[in-house]
């Protein structure tokens, strides 16, 4: 016996409302939720770069002084964030290793010395490097679902620099490069300062022992904050805000260096929600 019109018009109807409340299945096929966005499923840059905290890694104990310089964005100029030996261990490692940095545009690596002009070594995780990593995790509270990325050091000779970037590039509410940290390992050199265009320079005449006040040495023309390069200091500031969407102000730049030599130590970190290594 074939159905008649309302009697199919109402099965349709039940089917419809069925696969609603079911959860609309085939919507998950049709429109996938960003890699970035799902729980324990990494982008592809961070599947390359994030390290795993070893739980029974035991370091030195060691002390550093801070210096908060802004709240919005949280800024943070760090004293002896590592010791003279870790420097020089950093260093020694980097030396064999170092090779033209590069730029990223859409995707694609190059070089360009206008953008960039700086060389780069990847460290090895040894128990020193394992070590910088953790306390730089440990100075950022040992926040859920963050995690360093592996270890760069960056070594500007006359005319290197970097210019105005930001450490972010796309982000999310539910992932992206949180944080950045700009350690000093030798700073042999004279130009070379870390500028913050957008954020305001603190008046107290203290600040002078770590940023340029205008003297003759100085960084003369820039606006805002340059951080001198001073060995074994480092500057800590934030990129993201807490809904994902980037500070303006961390525009940056590694100004030239004028004579000398000036290496550095970049610390990156990147949020993940909802992932657990162990998933």
């Amino acid at each position: 016996m074939g159905l008649s019109f309302g009697s199919f018009l109402q099965f349709a109807v039940i089917g419809v409302l069925g696969y609603i409340l079911a959860g609309a299945p085939l919507r998950s096929l049709l429109s996938p939720t960003p890699t970035s966005e799902r729980p324990n499923v990494l982008p592809f840059h961070a599947k390359k770069s994030l390290v795993i905290p070893d739980k029974d890694l035991n370091c030195p104990k060691h002390d550093y002084t801070v210096h908060l310089l802004a709240r919005e964005p949280l800024v943070i100029y760090i004293e002896n964030f590592l010791s003279g030996d870790e420097a020089r261990h950093v260093v020694e490692m980097s030396e064999p290793r170092f090779k033209p940095s590069t730029v990223w545009t859409k995707g694609i690596e190059r070089l360009d010395d206008k953008v960039r002009k700086s060389e780069k070594a990847q460290l090895d995780r040894d128990d020193v490097v394992k070590c910088i990593e953790e306390r730089a995790r440990t100075f950022q509270g040992w926040q859920a679902n963050v995690f360093i990325e592996k270890l760069w050091s960056q070594r500007y000779g006359p005319s290197g620099h970097y210019r105005h970037h930001y450490d972010w590039s796309t982000s999310t509410s539910t992932s992206g490069r949180i944080s950045s940290f700009m350690v000093y390992l030798e700073a042999n050199c004279t130009g070379g300062g870390t500028n913050f265009p957008r954020i305001k320079k603190p008046n107290h005449e203290t600040w002078c022992r770590f940023i340029e006040c205008g003297n003759e040495d100085g960084e003369e023309g820039w606006d805002g904050v340059t951080f001198k390069p001073i060995a074994h200091n480092a500057v800590f500031w934030e990129n993201l805000r807490s809904d994902g969407s980037g500070y303006t102000e961390s525009w940056h730049a590694g100004l030239p260096v004028k004579s000398g030599t000036k290496i550095g130590l970049n610390i990156w970190s990147w949020y993940q929600k909802g992932y657990t290594p162990e998933a």
